[in-house]
This record gives structure tokens, C-alpha cells and sequence, in this order.
């Protein structure tokens, strides 16, 4: 009779693990279906600004578990690394040199999935493509979910600048409508008037006939 209950105690246990097994294999799965969707495609953006602004870095990511690193980087050719958090701790010292101290989270608690991070003061020397990569704390080491490409350039502004802030581009852009009507208008005149020639007309002269002496 013990041995009985025994073994069905046995058989109990072995069912509650196995089941709790199964458990975490669907919670598993559902997770990693979850981040598919709101992972794939990246998301791609092309950004424009000018040497001395910040800049921000959109990242969106909505995930169900810890973020165990998140990786910023620029393709440069070679992969230099913006911004590095590893298990909700930040590495300056793993930042390639000429980002340390310009990087900072756009959302320090990273809520709702913020990933962004501001660049500050950038240079023309910062044009290039940076991504946004996470794994989460079970997903395998090597895995790096790619979540958004932005695609940064710096152009400086136009060169003729006057003090008050009017760039003569500009300048030369809003003379160039003011001569539009006119020029348009004398283009009419002139082809009515040789439509009249033309036809046989010709344009009346502004100056009286001189009389028969």
C-alpha cells in the first residue's frame, strides 16, 4: 500500500513538471512571436541636421522580458560602437572614443520601450548609418534583434549667410518669384504683338505723321 502511494506521488510530480515544462515552452514561444512582430522589418529613418545640434536617435522596442544589452552602433565602414548597455548598466568604456560624453538615453528608465538616445553637438565627421540592436535575457548570447536603421547626415549650412540670418540663396529664390509674373507678362505682350504683324496689323506708332510741307 506504501509503495503504491508512493509511486503515484512519483507519477504526480513527474506530470507537474512536465506540465510546467510545457508551460514555459508556449510562454517561450509567445515571446519570441511577440517580438517578431513589433521587431520585423527594422524601422529605417533619414535624419538631416547641421554640425552643433543634438540629435535623436528613435528607437522603439516592445518587448516582454528584461533587456539584457542594448547596442547602438555606427556603420563606419567598420562597426563602431555609439552606446552600450549590458544588463541595465552602462559602458562608456566599451563607446568608441569620439562618442564618449555625447550619448545620453533619451529616457533614462527606457519606458514603454524607449530606446532612443540623444547625440549631442554633432559633426559633419557623425554622417554615417546607426542601428539599434537588443537581446533579451533569454534569448541566445549572439542574438542581436535589429530595431531600427537611421540613416544621419550632417550637411553645414550654405556659406552665404548675412548677419541677420537670410541666406542668399534664399534671397536670390524669392527674387527669382517676384521676376517670374513680370517676365511671363512681357512674353504675352510681345507675342501679341507679332500675332498683329502677322496678320497684317500692324501695332500702332506712338508718333503723329509728320504733315506735308
Amino acid at each position: 500500500m506504501v509503495t503504491f502511494i508512493s509511486l503515484q506521488n512519483t507519477d504526480c510530480r513527474r506530470i507537474s513538471q512536465w506540465r510546467r515544462i510545457m508551460i514555459r515552452n508556449v510562454l517561450d514561444l509567445l515571446i519570441h512571436a511577440v517580438q517578431l512582430f513589433f521587431s520585423s522589418p527594422a524601422d529605417q529613418q533619414n535624419i538631416r541636421a547641421e554640425p552643433g545640434q543634438d540629435v535623436t536617435l528613435r528607437c522603439k522596442y516592445l518587448h516582454i522580458g528584461k533587456i539584457a544589452l542594448l547596442l547602438w552602433s555606427k556603420d563606419d565602414p567598420e562597426e563602431m560602437n555609439l552606446f552600450v548597455i549590458r544588463d541595465g548598466r552602462s559602458f562608456p568604456s566599451a563607446q568608441h572614443k569620439s562618442f564618449r560624453n555625447r550619448v545620453f538615453l533619451k529616457n533614462s528608465q527606457m519606458k514603454d520601450g524607449d530606446l532612443s538616445v540623444v547625440l549631442k553637438n554633432v559633426t559633419v565627421d557623425d554622417t554615417g548609418t546607426y542601428e539599434c540592436r537588443v537581446r533579451l535575457e533569454n534569448d541566445p548570447q549572439r542574438n542581436r534583434n535589429l530595431i531600427s536603421t537611421i540613416n544621419l547626415s550632417v550637411i553645414p549650412p550654405d556659406k552665404g549667410e548675412d548677419e541677420d540670418g537670410v541666406k542668399d540663396g534664399a534671397g536670390r529664390g524669392l527674387l527669382g518669384l517676384i521676376a517670374l509674373p513680370v517676365l511671363v507678362v512681357v512674353l504675352v505682350v510681345v507675342l501679341w504683338i507679332y500675332r498683329k504683324k502677322s496678320r497684317g496689323f500692324p501695332a500702332e506708332s506712338s508718333d503723329k505723321p509728320t504733315e506735308d510741307l
